[in-house]
């Protein structure tokens, strides 16, 4: 399947990894430029490299692509063909929104949210279960930053999802919508709850005068 750089004709960063395979070296990424960093002050708290306090840009849009790209380079040898394609997806969305600086995709999830994320233990995990994005086994290769659970169920090693989050208040998954400390995210919320509910009195007065 074309990628989003062989759509557009871009040199695609992640191909001369491929090398390092075939020469024998791992494909396992170092990933800790991009993975969050424990809060030394704040024990749990955990901070990203990502957004800036004015919000995401578009190199903070890349540099996740980036991330995905590593994974989906070291999957390619391993022939898992629907995790690829799940990859190349959220690439091209993360390329998109980097082109428009991040202005038309959602927004990210709220800090409170990313903060409050709960510790799954991995006793909790069945055996074959998969963070969604990396694709590694929790039970063979349980993450230091430990495994979490988004309200949709679907599990994620923290160090994974918390970049992901930090730009997107959905799962990257079935899109299931979390809380957001954006303005205009939430008047949209509230403005469909207002709607809702008067759409739904309106059925009782029907109801009640019929």
């Amino acid at each position: 399947m074309a990628s989003y750089f062989d759509d557009h004709g871009l040199e695609d960063p992640y191909k001369a990894r491929k090398s390092n395979y075939n020469n024998g070296r791992s494909l396992n990424p170092d990933l800790s430029h991009f993975m969050p960093r424990e809060d030394t002050e704040d024990e749990g708290n955990f901070s990203s490299r990502f957004p800036s306090a004015s919000g995401p840009g578009s190199n903070d849009f890349r540099r996740l692509a980036e991330m995905l790209g590593a994974f989906r380079v070291r999957e390619e040898p391993l022939g898992d063909e629907a995790h690829q394609e799940f990859l190349d997806n959220l690439i091209t969305q993360l390329m998109d929104e980097a082109g428009a600086s991040g202005k038309h995709g959602p927004p990210p999830a709220s800090k409170s949210f990313i903060r409050d994320l709960p510790f799954v233990p991995l006793k909790d995990v069945k055996r074959d279960e998969a963070c969604i994005i990396c694709n590694e086994n929790f039970q063979e290769n349980e993450s230091k930053a430990g495994i979490t659970k988004l309200p949709c169920k679907h599990f994620f090693d923290r160090d994974c999802i918390v970049p992901w989050l930090e730009l997107h208040n959905n799962c990257p998954a079935c899109r299931a919508e979390v809380p957001s400390d954006d303005p205009d995210w939430i008047k949209k919320k509230r403005d469909a709850e207002l709607a809702k509910y008067a759409a739904e009195a309106e059925i009782d007065k029907d109801w009640m005068y019929s």
